[in-house]
């Protein structure tokens, strides 16, 4: 696929929050607590954990129907990892184009790309000033899409007719890019990232493409 068209998703997120956690993030996402500062917990701290899932609807020429959770953990304040896992369903229209042999008038006969995106991906995220990070994502993508191919059929009109093959292909993609956090609570904010695909391999989804990325997060 030669182009990319830029998907908007929205990311819902849910906060999972201890019941005993001690810290609470201002908007600079600094620890400000109202007791005496404590020494910082060992080991797994529940209320570092990033959680969140989101979808992205586009309709019209280009249908567009993706879903993409997240799981992930904070490290430290400013360094953050985890998974994804994204699923896409698209579709585009009078994408392939055929002459029509029997039209002397050079006619063209439309047939649309239809796909369907499974993409797992590992992320890292580093904030490095004020509500500035950057990212790093392995995003692999396992596509199935239907090609048509045209073949003699003599018992239709045109005298031939059109072979739907299931194809199927895995692209890897790595994302790079950088982003800006705006906080809306202590622990959920907004994001706004731009990213580029570095590989650039044939059929990739991001070909040729700046991704633009919104969402809300918590815990980050």
């Amino acid at each position: 696929m030669k182009f990319r068209y830029i998907t908007t998703a929205l990311l819902l997120c849910i906060g999972l929050q201890s019941a005993y956690a001690q810290e609470v993030y201002s908007s600079s996402g600094r620890p400000v607590t109202s007791e005496k500062p404590k020494s910082r917990q060992k080991g797994f701290d529940a209320s570092r954990i990033i959680f969140g899932g989101g979808m992205g609807l586009a309709f019209g020429t280009v249908t567009d129907i993706s879903v993409a959770p997240v799981l992930g953990y904070r490290f430290t304040d400013n360094f953050a990892a985890g998974i994804g896992l994204g699923y896409e369903y698209l579709r585009i229209k009078d994408y392939f184009q055929f002459q029509d042999p029997n039209n002397a008038n050079g006619g063209v006969i439309y047939k649309p790309y239809v796909a369907n995106i499974y993409s797992p991906s590992v992320w890292t995220r580093y904030r490095f000033y004020k509500n500035l990070f950057a990212e790093v994502e392995y995003e692999h993508n396992f596509m199935t899409a239907k090609e048509y191919t045209p073949v003699y059929d003599a018992s239709t009109v045109l005298g031939f007719n059109f072979a739907a093959d299931k194809v199927n292909r895995n692209v890897p993609s790595v994302l790079v890019g950088i982003g800006l956090r705006q906080p809306i609570t202590d622990r959920v904010s907004l994001l706004l990232m731009g990213m580029y695909d570095v590989l650039q391999k044939e059929y990739s989804p991001y070909k040729n493409t700046l991704i633009i990325r919104f969402g809300v997060v918590a815990g980050f």
